[in-house]
């Protein structure tokens, strides 16, 4: 995920002492730089967003011997985290609650050993975590790692690597092909001081969702009636709705069936137990499931409204028999096929399910289904969802966890790019097309190559991109890709023995 407070709007090429003159052409020259009088610097390798999608493309290259001094990452984050940790605790999923990951998804550990149950393990000195991960998932459910652990994995890895070393503070504002090869990357500093030009021989892109989703009547309500109080997004900050209903009650419409929703309603269920006093919730689904759904190759399970899955996407779309059929798909079936397999879904956690039925019971919670076609205000202060149908729902707050948006055309950089390079399109996901080793198709320059990852790359050879396997899959078959145009070394059995030995012992690459 990368920074979501990107800027909006970039006009022309702009610096302290106003427009520098570039011409408006898809590439550039050294002397057309050289004229602008920006300061350019060289840097074979540069990382754009700094976000977990850099962060594993750039551990990967470590590994394989790619010195720090070779390696940028232009980001606006201190940590490579940041953005995770901010959507994270906005939609209620605190330090130590499981996520949405399994053992061996490890960001800062290429190879997954020891997994994160092996370090829980040894440090609780109990073999609890060992005998789930044995048992998932047919007698117990899957470990996920929690945030916690998450962040101390890539803290210690980034401290090995010499990520601080690496990193240009700055947001990528504009990114060309020169000419002879390789590409410039015009960054702005956070100070906002002179701009500066890298000169890359490659780029990898990671710049995550380009802003929080917000659904066309929310938008029209909040800029209509610039009111941002009472009807809210589950990824940004909401924190007084809580205050408000742990103080006096009311009625709460949660919009959304994935793990956000889940997360949220958890909180007011477990709010409304400690305040005692009466909270209302509604469960506004787009649409309802009442049973398990799809064909015999891939069928979900279902019911309540919800729709089940352990992660993201099954583990079967990772390396196994859903991601084979996506090698060989035009790019329309691929996106109807990932379409199909991933969508909004949550874990089917026991506790939580518990808690569910309990509330089901008690007559509090109420799940429906239904399309909001507009929301406008009602009496004393309260909101009104109108339905397809006319229906009509009122309510205090209206908490919408439909989701993130992921538009690269949203993006100054994405957008400029895909405007100025014809080569360049998006996929049938909306995100940047890309090849099976995640280089942007049409953006070669020379043998330099534009990679992409995350979010951002949606729809192309992998389904689960956005999730931390993903990352570090990804980063594999870019540091495969750049390794066959002579970057860096090839990490073969010897090479990644000794790697992990370095990795065990906590030295430097």
């Amino acid at each position: 995920m990368g920074d979501l407070t990107e800027a909006t709007a970039v006009s022309g090429l702009i610096h302290d002492t106003g427009t520098v003159e570039m011409p408006d052409t898809s590439a550039w020259t050294d002397d057309d730089v050289s004229a602008s009088g920006v300061k350019v610097r060289d840097v074979p390798f540069v990382s754009v967003g700094g976000g977990l999608a850099s962060f594993a493309v750039v551990d990967m290259l470590r590994v394989c011997g790619t010195p720090a001094g070779a390696i940028g990452v232009v980001t606006p984050q201190r940590e490579p985290y940041d953005t995770l940790r901010y959507l994270l605790r906005t939609s209620q999923i605190q330090d130590d609650d499981p996520l949405r990951s399994d053992s061996m998804s490890r960001i800062g550990n290429v190879w997954g050993f020891p997994s994160y149950a092996v370090e829980r393990a040894i440090r609780r000195r109990t073999v609890r975590p060992l005998l789930r991960v044995l048992c998932e998932p047919v007698a117990a459910e899957f470990f996920n790692p929690t945030a916690t652990e998450v962040f101390a994995d890539i803290d210690r890895e980034a401290a090995r690597i010499g990520w601080d070393e690496m990193l240009v503070p700055g947001r990528a504002v504009c990114l060309k092909r020169r000419v002879g090869g390789g590409y410039f990357v015009l960054v702005q500093p956070l100070n906002k001081t002179h701009q500066e030009l890298i000169r890359a021989e490659h780029v990898h892109l990671g710049t995550g969702y380009s802003a929080i989703g917000y659904p066309p009547e929310v938008s029209e309500y909040r800029l209509r009636h610039r009111e941002f109080v009472r009807v809210v997004n589950g990824y940004e900050p909401h924190e007084h709705v809580y205050e408000v209903l742990i103080r006096k009650g009311g009625t709460v419409i949660v919009r959304g069936g994935g793990i956000t929703a889940s997360r949220v309603l958890q909180r007011l269920i477990d709010d409304r137990a400690k305040s005692g006093h009466t909270v209302r919730i509604l469960h506004l689904f787009r649409s309802y499931t009442g049973q398990p759904k799809g064909s015999w190759r891939f069928r979900r399970p279902g019911g309540d409204g919800w729709r089940f899955q352990a992660f993201n996407f099954p583990k079967a779309a990772g390396a196994g028999q859903l991601r084979r059929p996506l090698l060989k798909m035009s790019e329309a079936d691929r996106a109807a096929f990932l379409t199909r397999i991933g969508g909004a879904t949550t874990p089917r956690r026991t506790s939580w399910q518990r808690q569910l039925r309990e509330v089901r019971k008690a007559g509090f919670y109420q799940a429906l289904s239904g399309e909001a076609t507009r929301i406008e205000p009602a009496a004393d202060d309260r909101v009104r969802v109108v339905l397809d149908g006319n229906a009509a729902l009122e309510a205090d707050f209206i908490i919408d966890c439909t989701g993130l948006r992921a538009a690269p055309v949203e993006s100054p950089l994405l957008g400029g790019l895909l405007s100025a390079s014809p080569g360049a399109s998006l996929s049938g996901l909306g995100g940047l097309s890309v090849g099976q080793h995640f280089e942007v198709t049409g953006m070669d320059s020379g043998q330099g190559r534009v990679y992409a990852s995350g979010i951002i790359a949606r729809g192309g050879y992998l389904g689960p991109v956005d999730s931390l396997w993903g990352f570090s899959h990804s980063a594999m078959l870019i540091a495969d890709d750049l390794a066959h145009h002579g970057f860096c070394k090839r990490l073969g059995i010897a090479r990644s023995a000794v790697a992990w030995l370095k990795w065990m012992m906590r030295k430097t690459p």
